[in-house]
């Protein structure tokens, strides 16, 4: 009997190990808390984060991610933001509407709110190696790459793909 119960112990610890490397390595899940990615992500959803993603590629335009962001006493904290452009891009921000290597992006998925033209630190620029540009869909309402600058590919946690909760039937559950 006792030989039985440990057989079952070393099994369950077996899997909750590899439950652990899977979640620090390859996914994860996180509960969103503010306003920044309204509309697309709303305060308390629930999404589903590859960890893996960035391991073979980078970062591309429109992925969200989670990071650690660039700002001191905060970078031990996690924030999710849509990338808007990559090392070697050139970007302007002019009356709210952005600009990648010259050209407007077609951008859907902001808030339609008119944008507040506030004192950004960082509204234009090239994008140095190693690094991306980030910013909220909730334009005026979003702690960003043009208030705290570029984030480094390697404080990149992974990149939301889905909601998990809520549940909208309506709506497609994948961002990109």
């Amino acid at each position: 009997m006792l030989d039985y119960i440990l057989v079952r112990l070393k099994g369950l610890l077996f899997l909750v190990v590899i439950a652990i490397i899977f979640e620090k390595f390859f996914f994860g899940f996180t509960i969103v808390e503010g306003m920044s990615m309204n509309p697309t992500i709303k305060s308390h959803d629930k999404l589903f984060v590859n960890k893996f993603s960035y391991v073979l590629n980078k970062p591309q335009y429109g992925d969200i991610i989670i990071f650690h962001p660039p700002i001191k006493k905060r970078e031990k904290e996690l924030f999710i933001k849509r990338v808007i452009a990559v090392e070697g891009d050139q970007f302007y921000i002019k009356q709210g509407k952005v600009y990648v290597n010259g050209v407007s992006i077609e951008e859907s998925y902001i808030s339609k709110e008119e944008y507040e033209n506030k004192k950004y630190a960082k509204t234009i620029g090239v994008v140095p190696k190693g690094m991306i540009f980030v910013m909220g869909d909730n334009r005026n309402n979003s702690n960003d790459s043009r208030y705290f600058g570029f984030v480094s590919e390697e404080n990149i946690e992974g990149k939301a793909n889905f909601r998990v909760w809520p549940i909208n039937v309506g709506n497609s559950l994948a961002f990109r």
